[in-house]
């Protein structure tokens, strides 16, 4: 059995028993849309359109009660992609600094407008390491990560979030806007929602670095997967 493989244990087994996804468990669908703001052919490929986006709560805390906080969207395919492209973020460092810590370093928050979503890794895209960081410009009255208030605010006027890039160690520059306008109903999401994952759903020479965490993370997600669909 590879390292990486064991390493993806615990994932599965904690999804196995909690029969959903170990990685934020707790989460708010949505229909939306992407828009590009960078110049074309500035840093990563990104278009724009429609989109399915996910805010959720990484470990699950009920309530509104403080978690780390989740944005992740999907992409249509590009010409000649194989599979959509999925973006993950998460909340990391304090502040709005640049430097390269508060890129990775996750952190719990206690309101969504708190929260500075980051890759936590970055992108190789044709030889260069690009991140993506994000911010709610919504205003989401009050204290606490209650998924409900992000539920309402999606269907009482939506969510919008700015997107940032950054090449290396430079700094963050405007890359898109995303806006989150229709909830999807539980009964059409399923039993397991959308199943995001950004190493295997990824645009065209666009690869989670660096390459040996890229397998952990990818055998991480799978894992999750199995575990969630292993029957009791």
């Amino acid at each position: 059995m590879k390292a990486s493989d064991l390493a993806a244990l615990p994932f599965a087994a904690g999804a196995a028993l909690r029969h959903r996804r170990f990685f934020h468990p707790d989460g708010v669908l949505a229909n939306g849309s992407i828009e590009r703001l960078a110049p074309p052919g500035e840093g990563l490929p990104v278009e724009s359109g429609d989109i399915v986006g996910r805010i959720s709560k990484a470990v699950g805390t009920p309530g509104a009660l403080p978690d780390a906080a989740g944005l992740a969207w999907r992409m249509p395919a590009a010409a000649f992609a194989a599979t959509p492209w999925d973006v993950l973020l998460v909340s990391a460092g304090l502040g709005s600094s640049d430097f390269v810590a508060n890129r990775v370093a996750l952190r719990a928050v206690t309101s969504w407008s708190d929260a500075l979503y980051s890759s936590l890794l970055p992108l190789n895209y044709h030889g260069e390491l690009w991140w993506i960081r994000a911010r709610l410009t919504t205003p989401v009255d009050g204290l606490g990560l209650s998924l409900q208030a992000v539920r309402q605010h999606i269907s009482g006027g939506g969510l919008q979030f700015e997107v940032e890039q950054a090449c290396g160690t430079s700094a963050f520059e405007p890359m898109a806007a995303i806006r989150l306008t229709t909830v999807v109903p539980l009964a059409e999401e399923g039993d397991h929602d959308v199943n995001f994952d950004p190493v295997r759903h990824t645009a065209p020479d666009v690869r989670v670095w660096p390459e040996w965490l890229r397998d952990v993370r990818s055998r991480a997600y799978r894992s999750s997967r199995e575990g969630r669909d292993a029957e009791t």
